[in-house]
C-alpha cells in the first residue's frame, strides 16, 4: 500500500512537472531563450530567439500585402499584429530573419474588422508577427510578468 502511494505521488509530481514546463535546471551552457541587439541610433532593440523560444511562445507571421478597393496604395496588416506601447503610439513586429524580429512603427489609416490598413508600416510582402507580439515586445521591455 504505501509503495503504491509513493508511486503515485511521484508520478503526480512527474505530470506535473511537464505539465509546468520544467525540464529540469538550465546548464550554464544552454543560452537565454532570447537576447536583444541594439541597433545603432535607434532606442528599438532587435529580439533574437532561441528556437525552442519561437516555438514555445507559437511565434506566426502573415505577409504585409497591398490594400485593395479604395483603400490601393495602402498596407494591411492583420489587426493582431498591431502593439500598442504604453504611450499609445502603433508598432508591428517584423521577421527581419531566422528567429530575429524588430517592432517597426506603423500609422493606422482605419481599421476594417480584422485588418488594419496603415498609412504608414512596412513594406509589402514583409512577414508581420501575429501571434506572440506582445511577449516579444515584454521581452523587448525587459517585462518578465512575474510578481
Amino acid at each position: 500500500m504505501v509503495t503504491k502511494n509513493l508511486l503515485a505521488a511521484g508520478l503526480a509530481v512527474a505530470v506535473g512537472c511537464v505539465l509546468a514546463g520544467c525540464g529540469g535546471a538550465a546548464s550554464p551552457a544552454d543560452p537565454p531563450p532570447a537576447s536583444l541587439r541594439a541597433i545603432p541610433g535607434s532606442p528599438v532593440k532587435e529580439v533574437l530567439l532561441t528556437a525552442r523560444a519561437e516555438q514555445r511562445l507559437g511565434i506566426v507571421t502573415q505577409p504585409v500585402r497591398a490594400a485593395a478597393g479604395p483603400s490601393g496604395g495602402r498596407e494591411v496588416i492583420p489587426y493582431a499584429a498591431v502593439v500598442y506601447d504604453n504611450d499609445g503610439s502603433t508598432w508591428t513586429y517584423v521577421n527581419i530573419t531566422g528567429r530575429t524580429f524588430v517592432r517597426q512603427p506603423i500609422v493606422i489609416n482605419a481599421i476594417q474588422g480584422s485588418e488594419a490598413v496603415l498609412d504608414r508600416g512596412p513594406a509589402v510582402g514583409a512577414p508581420v508577427v501575429t501571434v506572440g507580439a506582445p511577449e516579444l515586445l515584454g521581452t523587448e521591455y525587459d517585462i518578465s510578468g512575474e510578481q
